[in-house]
């Protein structure tokens, strides 16, 4: 088989790797909505994420088991180069699929210019701020991550808009007797199956969606803006390239027809350099060695002459890590000085058993939680809890409660944020407590009978009891009315009563941080 025969198989393996690897993050986001199915191996790729596994255990001094698979990630790149960029990311492939240039030779459009190549050094100044940020215990831009982001988005906006869609096109299509029949079909194999569990309400899928859209739309600028000048895992993967045992070569049957160059996805090969690109950029495409047409490139395992590959004007230097530890140290103690009730605001309430860890410090912001919540009760925060929360999960018991008979959000965290408890330890770990608004709620404040919130309460002792109170109407009438209060002792803070509370806006019964323990002063 011919060089140029072989690259091309090579090229056709590659993007079957990436539908594959594509699907699969899929399906493992599917199956989170699906009840029945075990989450375990839900979180694959968070656990194949090196950037995921050096930040959460940094951030939170601990040894994680469940995250060595990075290891995996981290050896492949050391033998083979950034092949989780060009091969297995999905962030990555719909970044490639979505490039308006992906027919046309790549080529920029007439008086538009690519940014400088300085630009490259952006994404190595995002890595160390995000890893210096880890050792300061602060988490925040790990919403940078790729993986995070594209579960954010599909989560928060893509799949609810979609069933949302969906369910308006069904609604249509049944007004039509005659397409019932097929339609029922559709829906109990297709519809029901895709889209049972599916919300279509998250606080924050506006700007979730839109931080997604603006990522693709940098490409109608330069193809893959993002992973040649932001990716904070392509700076890693990138650095770790530099040591790469197989790398591209340029050999002298190379004519300097340039024809390659247009073709590489990352604008790596350099004319001015005979052809040859950077490893750390390089993504391992074999785009370049389909379009050679005198077999002048390869790549070629560097043993026994295996050195570090060149360091580039734009790779990090002592100036990039300096700004790196200025913006980490400057963004933790900005977010430390924030005053105590912006960053632990009393309706702050995090997942079961996240008080019970560092959880600041261990949360990725990846939104797995948030992903199979059976409720949606579970949304990403904006700044509710200040910058150093921003996109870490929070109930908020108005949307949905915390399920009694549920932990699937400790079962599908990949870092030990939300800490390994079994159901029964669960359902006995408070991570809220209730409170009786006297001037909302309707037995107290307007002499109307209401027990909603007590018979809503899930635990086998109920925390909400009721006091029997005799009270005289307008029409002078006597009424005995049961009205409730809230046993302290009692109550996990699950939020059911705040979710059921008929009372319009706000309930009558809100769930609180049970740290703020000045909120029960005064309160029932």
């Amino acid at each position: 088989m011919s060089r140029s025969r072989k690259s091309v198989v090579i090229r056709r393996l590659r993007q079957g790797v990436q539908v594959v690897s594509l699907l699969l993050f899929l399906y493992l986001f599917w199956r989170a909505f699906s009840p029945g199915l075990n989450f375990r191996g839900s979180d694959l790729f968070y656990r194949l994420d090196p950037l995921t596994a050096i930040t959460a255990m940094l951030a939170g001094r601990v040894w994680i088991p469940g995250l060595a698979l990075a290891g995996l990630t981290l050896a492949f790149t050391l033998v083979f180069g950034r092949v989780w960029c060009g091969w297995v990311c999905p962030m990555g492939t719909l970044l490639e699929w979505f490039s308006p240039r992906r027919k046309r030779g790549r080529q920029l459009r007439p008086g538009r210019k690519a940014p400088s190549e300085r630009w490259r050094v952006v994404k190595y100044v995002l890595l160390i701020v995000i890893l210096l940020g880890a050792v300061f215990g602060n988490q925040t831009l790990m919403f940078l991550d790729p993986l995070t982001i594209l579960t954010r988005t599909l989560t928060a906006a893509v799949w609810p808009a979609l069933r949302s869609a969906v369910n308006e096109l069904e609604g249509f299509l049944y007004q039509f007797e005659f397409l019932w029949g097929p339609l029922d079909v559709i829906h109990d194999s297709m519809v029901y199956p895709l889209f049972q569990d599916v919300e279509a309400f998250f606080v924050a899928a506006v700007p979730v969606f839109l931080f997604f859209l603006a990522i693709v739309a940098l490409n109608w600028w330069v193809e893959r803006f993002w992973c040649r000048y932001l990716c904070p895992l392509g700076g890693l993967l990138g650095l770790l390239s530099k040591l790469s045992l197989v790398r591209r070569e340029v050999g002298n049957a190379c004519a300097s027809c340039a024809l390659c160059g247009p073709e590489c996805p990352t604008g790596t090969i350099d004319p001015k350099n005979g052809m040859r690109s950077d490893p750390a950029e390089c993504v391992v495409c074999y785009d370049c060695m389909v379009r050679c047409t005198r077999d002048g490139t390869a790549f070629r395992l560097q043993l026994p002459e295996w050195k570090p590959a060149a360091w580039k004007d734009y790779d990090p230097g002592r100036r990039e890590a300096l700004t790196g530890l200025a913006l980490a140290a400057t963004g933790a103690a900005l977010a430390g000085v924030e005053p105590i009730r912006k960053r632990q605001p009393a309706d702050l309430i995090r997942p079961p058993g996240a008080r019970l860890t560092d959880f600041e410090a261990l949360c990725i912001r990846c939104g797995e939680c948030v992903r199979v919540c059976p409720t949606q009760g579970l949304q990403p925060s904006l700044l509710e809890g200040g910058w150093q929360n921003l996109m870490t999960p929070r109930l908020m018991p108005r949307l949905g409660y915390c399920s009694y008979n549920c932990n699937a959000c400790i079962e599908v965290c990949p870092t030990g944020a939300i800490p390994p408890l079994s159901l029964m330890e669960k359902q006995s770990t408070p991570i809220g407590l209730a409170r009786v608004d006297q001037n909302r709620c309707l037995p107290w404040a307007y002499n109307i009978i209401c027990t909603v919130c007590e018979e809503a309460c899930p635990l086998p002792e109920k925390a909400i009891w009721l006091e029997a109170a005799e009270v005289t109407n307008a029409q002078g009438e006597t009424l005995i009315l049961q009205r409730p209060y809230v046993v302290q002792e009692l109550c996990i803070g699950c939020g059911i009563c705040e979710h059921q509370c008929p009372m319009g806006g706000e309930s009558a019964i809100r769930v609180f941080s049970p740290t703020d323990t000045g909120l029960f002063l005064g309160g029932v």
